[in-house]
């Protein structure tokens, strides 16, 4: 074959020489140009025109006579006798070089038709060209196509030729490496085969041209779980398509799921687990994602997928015959008799839209208890993995307790169960979306529902096991039986895994000391006197110096109030309606002459676990009253807040070196120490506020008289029943200390006299 050149003037053969890539209008000259390939006719005539398969062409868009209409290169390719539905005229024309002006276009017609079976174009502006990629379907035997190549221009004062650059065109015929080809139309059926129990088929495939459609199909029997997986494997690049699937009901029109791999996310992994209710033949069709105004989708002759289907048996009893997914459903047991008793909810979320709802009825009880719940994975033999899940997001299951205000949905008992705290609490302390949860679920369309707690699944790395999945929920006195619904789901109820869980729930005395300090069904503070022990340190078993107790329900504290990172089991998103358990004992302090400064001792245990471990430590909030400050009568007083901030002083455990009220700011690092001591015994771990803290009680506080301490849980770590010893009393003051650098015993400020008048000392609540 004689390959065709082009004869350009001396002119535009120096032009070209001498300019660069992205030159203007280069001068044409008034030489003649042998210009072939110009049109239809040619391209199926000329032999210079015709493209052979895997043999390049390199040529030029330079000028013709009519330079406004710009040059267009006619080829055609021979499609041989032995085309089938399988071949695959694939066209690839790009320009070599880093820069040119022409936007390479290539188009695909039919030999007597003007029609495009597809178009593309390089619309690379500024930038460098790109390769224009064209993979057909062509399977008419014996035939011609005609491709014409020519600039797309969007800036008409862009030149529409290159006459220093050439393009470079190739043209393959190939046979598709889907061999289930053509079911775009017509599904490839899969065949299930028995593996045990479970029935399984595969299918590999390609979509390999663009806008490719494979269809599969596959029969379902109603009440079984059909497991559905497509998987596009590595093949350490981007396809050119984000792969996606629909599944259709035996109808072929119904969608039962559809998804599609996330942006910049390869490979593509996507699955669904599906209940199905419907017998009969259904259909799963990959495509390439195509969003609102998107092309279509380009096929990739490179990457392959594969489809898993997987049938198993319905594994939970409670969805076998009818199901527990709604409100109305909800499998229920009752406990009878009084606190003491437990029961667990078996379940799993095994199919896409499942969610176990679980009812528990408690007989009337004359007295506040505690309900205690905790959610545990049941080691599973599984037959299909957990869905994936997008990349980077965790695992969102949940588990929720409710309580019902009204099964008459109304706007009345909507807007009570909204506002109204006494009928449905909500603390906006333990969530700063209280308000928007609770309203949630008081405007669901089942019943009127009281959100009394939430658990959701968070950083496996934090709370492993889901080992934040328990809690406890204060449970008023009540005449008649009272009803608590669980449901255990995901967020968004789209995930599904094949493993087994387990609710154990109990029902529970609540603490004797809680119990005898209610009134009213309000905890009530607890009296107490604080001792003397002079000279001496607190004693250990001596009730006049102990209050005891237990914190039961709630969260606890976190430290650094960081939802976030917080230690503990508390998750980010965890919810209780009611504010954490706190044991609250007012002291009356002692009458003393002056100088009134006292020392104040101070000390916590927290029983073990019985594994040894720390459930939670403990945070004591202090509200003194200011002797100094009165309200308009005798031997009244005000409560003020004691630091220097404004805020409440809270004592709590902390390991770290900080400097003590009395060190001056000045004072080097290495003179702090840490403000608390702690002890951990075989059966309790010890807190006690360091002398180094200088703990004191000022002396307008003892002639304030009183002191409230509020005992809360800090960083829980357990759900389990524990107590709690808080030790304190008063003493001759000042004490000393030992100096960090272990030298001589170093005195707390004393106070001083200042014309007849106690000053100074003790300012431990100042800090």
């Amino acid at each position: 074959m004689r390959l065709r050149t082009r004869l350009l003037p001396l002119a535009l053969l120096l032009l070209a020489a001498c300019s660069s890539d992205g030159d203007e209008t280069p001068d044409a000259g008034t030489g003649v140009v042998e210009d072939l390939c110009n049109s239809r006719d040619e391209a199926l005539t000329n032999a210079d025109c015709e493209l052979k398969p895997g043999t390049p062409v390199e040529r030029f868009l330079a000028l013709t006579g009519d330079v406004k209409a710009g040059d267009e290169d006619w080829y055609s390719v021979r499609i041989p006798a032995s085309a089938n539905a399988r071949t695959l005229v694939h066209v690839t024309g790009t320009y070599l070089a880093s820069s040119t002006p022409v936007n390479l276009s290539v188009t695909v017609q039919e030999k007597d038709k003007n029609t495009a079976l597809v178009a593309k174009s390089d619309q690379h502006g500024s930038g460098a060209p790109k390769p224009v990629d064209i993979v057909l379907p062509y399977g008419t035997p014996d035939t011609q196509l005609v491709i014409v190549v020519r600039d797309a221009p969007l800036n008409p004062a862009r030149p529409a030729f290159d006459a220093r650059n050439p393009y470079r065109l190739t043209v393959e015929l190939i046979e598709n490496p889907d061999t289930n080809e053509p079911n775009d139309v017509t599904p490839t059926p899969i065949a299930l085969a028995a593996q045990g129990a479970v029935q399984v088929g595969t299918a590999k495939g390609h979509l390999a041209t663009d806008g490719d459609v494979d269809r599969f199909s596959f029969p379902l029997t109603a009440g079984k779980i059909a497991y559905v997986r497509l998987t596009a494997p590595d093949q350490g690049f981007a396809p050119n398509y984000r792969l996606s699937y629909e599944l259709l009901r035996p109808n072929g029109t119904d969608k039962e799921s559809e998804g599609n791999v996330l942006p910049k996310v390869h490979p593509g992994v996507l699955a669904t687990a599906r209940k199905v209710k419907l017998a009969g033949t259904w259909v799963l069709v990959v495509k390439g994602y195509r969003g609102n105004n998107e092309p279509v989708p380009a096929g990739d002759l490179r990457q392959p997928y594969e489809v898993e289907v997987r049938v198993v048996d319905e594994a939970d009893p409670r969805d076998q015959s009818g199901d527990n997914d709604a409100y109305a459903r909800a499998f229920s047991r009752s406990l009878v008799g009084s606190p003491g008793t437990s029961t667990t909810f078996d379940g799993r979320l095994g199919y896409v839209s499942d969610r176990d709802w679980f009812a528990l009825q408690l007989p009337a009880y004359a007295k506040p208890s505690l309900l205690r719940y905790k959610l545990v994975e049941v080691p599973t033999t599984t037959r299909f993995d957990p869905l994936p899940l997008p990349l980077g997001q965790l695992a969102d299951r949940q588990v929720l307790v409710f309580t019902t205000v009204s099964t008459s949905v109304t706007a009345e008992q909507r807007a009570t169960c909204t506002n109204d705290p006494a009928v449905c609490p909500r603390d906006t302390r333990e969530h700063p979306d209280a308000p928007a949860l609770v309203q949630t679920y008081c405007n669901k369309a089942e019943a009127v529902l009281c959100l009394q707690s939430l658990r959701e699944e968070s950083d496996p790395a934090r709370f492993a096991g889901l080992s934040n999945f328990q809690g406890v929920l204060p449970v008023p006195a009540h005449a008649g039986t009272a009803t608590y619904h669980f449901v255990v789901q995901d967020d968004g109820n789209n995930w599904a895994d094949d493993r087994d869980y387990r609710l154990e729930v109990s029902w529970e005395d609540e603490d004797a000391e809680e119990v005898a300090a209610y009134s009213g069904g309000v905890e009530q503070v607890r009296a107490k006197t604080l001792g003397d022990v002079g000279t001496g340190n607190l004693p250990v078993g001596n009730a006049t110096f102990e209050a005891k107790g237990q914190l039961t329900y709630g969260h606890g504290r976190l430290r650094g109030n960081d939802r976030a990172t917080g230690l503990g089991v508390r998750g980010p998103t965890d919810y209780d309606a009611v504010p954490s358990d706190t044991d609250t004992f007012e002291y009356q302090l002692p009458s003393r002459s002056a100088p009134e400064d006292a020392a104040w001792l101070v000390q916590w245990d927290v029983d073990n676990l019985p594994d040894g471990g720390t459930p939670h430590g403990l945070a004591l909030d202090l509200t003194f009253c200011d002797g100094n400050s009165t309200d308009g009568g005798v031997g009244t007083c005000t409560p003020v807040t004691t630091t220097s901030t404004g805020g409440a002083l809270t004592l709590a455990y902390n390991p770290t070196a900080m400097r003590a009220w009395h060190t001056s700011a000045s004072a080097p690092l290495s003179s702090y120490q840490a403000l608390y001591q702690l002890e951990k015994t075989a059966s309790t771990t010890r807190v006690t506020v360091a002398p180094y803290a200088c703990s004191c009680l000022e002396r307008r506080f003892i002639k304030g008289g009183t002191l409230k301490v509020a005992v809360s849980a800090t960083e829980r770590t357990d759900y389990k029943a524990v107590g709690y010893t808080l030790r304190t009393g008063y003493g001759d003051y000042p004490r000393g200390y030992t100096a960090a650098d272990g030298g001589s015993p170093t005195s707390c400020p004393a106070p001083t006299q200042d014309g007849g008048t106690w000053v100074g000392g003790c300012q431990f609540t100042r800090q």
